[in-house]
């Protein structure tokens, strides 16, 4: 459904007379616009400023589309960006062959973990995660987390609706506000929970490790990562 909408001026002037239309796909407390060939996100003010800096950075690493334009204005953020090519890897265009698939989800995500971290600008990915498991829980997470390392590029929320490829590429990422370094084991939980819930099954779940590589893989950090994000510490 299209939709009248408020935008700044520097915002009206790259999307000019072009219809907004309202994507309620995702779980995003933020409002999501289809406008032509790009996305707009708006949201309370300073809750889109991370985004903006990491879809800079994404895109730069040849990760996800170009940004567009970021604005905050009478206590509204505006975030405006390349619509990312392909479609959601759990859409039912690609489960021709499930075990094929499996296997790109894991090349894909360990090919974003051997991204060059140079001028990654958030550190927190690890924070970011344990802040989740606190205010899902209620308490504070007690277990020791020293063993948990800050040594790869995580996009925070792995999972398929993040994803975008067709049956033959990957063409980058959504939903980047929780990215930054941190412990790669925290993106292995989150992809292999939305293969889980978005397929109905666990039947792949092997397929995916395998193809990521049992070599980068410490099962007590996978552990760890799990209780965390499974809010079962």
């Amino acid at each position: 459904m299209s939709q009248s909408l408020y935008l700044p001026g520097r915002i009206r002037r790259l999307t000019g007379e072009l219809p907004l239309t309202e994507n309620t796909v995702g779980r995003s407390d933020t409002q999501v616009f289809q406008v032509g060939d790009m996305h707009l996100k708006t949201g309370p003010a300073g809750t889109l400023h991370r985004s903006a800096v990491l879809q800079e950075y994404f895109h730069g690493k040849g990760l996800s589309s170009a940004l567009r334009g970021y604005v905050q204005e009478d206590g509204r953020d505006y975030l405006l960006m390349d619509t990312v090519a392909g479609v959601p890897a759990y859409d039912r265009s690609l489960r021709g062959d499930m075990p094929r698939l499996a296997r790109r989800l894991g090349e894909i995500i360990r090919a974003l973990h051997e991204t060059d971290l140079s001028g990654c600008p958030y550190a927190d990915g690890n924070e970011l995660q344990i802040g989740a498991y606190e205010k899902e829980c209620g308490h504070a997470f007690e277990r020791d987390i020293s063993i948990l390392r800050k040594d790869v590029l995580l996009h925070g929320d792995a999972c398929l609706p993040n994803i975008f490829m067709d049956n033959e590429r990957f063409y980058g990422f959504v939903d980047l506000g929780d990215a930054g370094l941190g412990d790669r084991h925290f993106d292995l939980y989150w992809t292999l929970w939305s293969m889980n819930y978005n397929f109905k099954t666990n039947e792949y779940r092997e397929t995916f490790l395998d193809a990521y590589g049992r070599d980068a893989i410490e099962a007590d950090r996978f552990e760890l990562c799990t209780r965390i994000c499974a809010c079962d510490g």
